[in-house]
């Protein structure tokens, strides 16, 4: 929870006082009341926005060609010694 000192006009100090009498909470409440539910109507349109435009970085293998391999078929690309690595230990 964060806490903060939120100015407000007096007509709006006079309205949120009498309606905190009204509904027999306090000033305190009422207003934290009020406020978490601007907040959360106002910002939550302007947080989705932002998080929907999200930026992905370059993808490193934009235009390069595939790697071409020019061996022959028929012969390995890992000797059989390597190949073979149960008999080497």
């Amino acid at each position: 929870m964060i806490k903060t000192n939120v100015n407000i006009t007096p007509e709006a100090q006079e309205l949120l006082i009498k309606a905190a009498a009204k509904k027999q909470v306090s000033v305190e409440e009422l207003a934290s009341e009020i406020l978490n539910e601007a907040v959360q109507n106002k910002l939550a349109e302007v947080v989705n926005i932002s998080e929907n435009k999200k930026e992905y970085p370059p993808n490193p293998l934009a235009n390069k060609q595939p790697y071409l391999y020019y061996a022959d078929p028929q012969e390995l690309a890992i000797p059989l010694e390597d190949w073979d690595m149960e008999s080497y230990y």
